[in-house]
């Protein structure tokens, strides 16, 4: 399947305080043209490649600002111009709800989309419009959208930002978030800090392995009443049950399966690689899909695995299920794509000073 992480629109209605998202003075939306040319561009490459299938996730900032007009447009020109490919396109979204309406439902419906992707944050001034991020009126507005989606039966769960200020209250946390009526589980990510910590919400990697040790005790006993948890469930999955189920992160397999499309057609590897500009596909105003997804940039992460392989990651036990970790991490640090990242260090004193000794599992040699 071909992902498009496709930001339609820079513009968002929260200023979360560990955004990894390039804040822009003047925020972009996509024109209506390059939308229309974006589903023909869809068709085409679906045409030629009669096996494939195109998943479309929406993301942004927040893609809801864009109207509900704008939504239905997309349908419009998915209906004209991928009459006998539109069944190969899937649709996903990502947004805080805090805009949620019936409307928006309805319209999610005629996409098949039937699981909202999310973030929440109860931890307050975090997150919230306004520079005091105003997080009482922004989680009560997110309650709500959260209420009509059980309402109309859609599914949803969320990623938590692990930050300086969780640490103190990892299974309050854990408590608490998974007390909501969640169908989708939801993921602990580590906060990302780029350059300057100016908010001083920056953990280490032992820092984040210990919070996770902190809640996996309990996890590991009630994995049952709460199995879709991760990073817990992917390490269960990957060292117990012997699947690969690795995040887009720690597959080593990103090569040719994702692009970013930006507001004004700017193509990247994915949505941070867009935003950073650490890597450039071109425009999809002037190349089809079917190029982008060829380029031949990709083959730099296809040679990153050997690299590494038989380099930093050389006799590592947790290659299969890290690959040295996300190519972008180490561009932040190296400048380049080929190192390990720093996040293999939070993930190895993880398993070995929590999961295998509370699990009594030993990976096999």
């Amino acid at each position: 399947m071909a992902t498009i992480i496709f930001k339609p629109t820079e513009k968002c209605n929260s200023n979360c305080i560990y955004c990894d998202v390039v804040v822009k003075k003047k925020p972009k939306t996509m024109s209506l043209e390059l939308l229309e040319h974006i589903f023909k561009n869809m068709d085409e490459f679906l045409k030629a490649k009669p096996k494939e299938r195109v998943q479309l996730i929406w993301h942004g900032g927040e893609p809801l600002l864009l109207g509900e007009d704008y939504f239905l447009k997309a349908i419009e020109f998915q209906e004209t111009y991928c009459k006998n490919t539109k069944n190969r396109i899937d649709h996903a979204i990502q947004s805080n709800l805090t805009l949620l309406n019936e409307r928006f439902l309805n319209i999610f419906k005629r996409l098949n989309i039937n699981q909202i992707g999310t973030s929440f944050e109860p931890i307050p001034n975090l997150r919230g419009p306004g520079e005091k991020r105003d997080s009482v009126y922004y989680n009560s507005q997110f309650m709500k959208g959260i209420n009509m989606l059980e309402k109309n039966h859609f599914g949803w769960g969320f990623i938590y930002v692990v930050t300086k200020k969780a640490l103190n209250r990892p299974l309050d946390l854990f408590f608490f978030l998974s007390n909501l009526k969640l169908t989708g589980g939801f993921m602990l990510n580590p906060v990302l800090v780029y350059g300057e910590d100016k908010e001083n919400i920056g953990i280490t990697e032992e820092e984040y392995a210990d919070f996770l040790g902190a809640i996996f005790p309990y996890w590991w006993k009630n994995r049952d009443r709460y199995p879709q948890v991760s990073p817990f469930k992917m390490f269960v999955e990957n060292i117990i049950e012997k699947k690969r189920t690795n995040g887009c992160e720690d597959t080593g397999a990103c090569a040719y399966g994702h692009v970013y499309i930006g507001p004004s057609g700017e193509a990247s590897q994915c949505g941070r690689a867009g935003d950073w500009e650490m890597i450039s596909y071109g425009n999809i105003s002037d190349r089809s899909l079917l190029d982008i997804m060829s380029d031949q940039q990709r083959e730099q992460f296809i040679k990153r695995n050997d690299i590494l392989l038989n380099g930093e990651c050389k006799g590592c036990p947790y290659w299969d299920f890290c690959h040295g970790g996300c190519p972008l991490d180490s561009f932040i640090k190296n400048k380049d794509f080929m190192h390990r990242t720093f996040r293999c260090e939070g993930k190895r004193l993880f398993l070995e000073k929590y999961f295998f000794p509370i699990t009594g599992i030993r990976l096999e040699k």
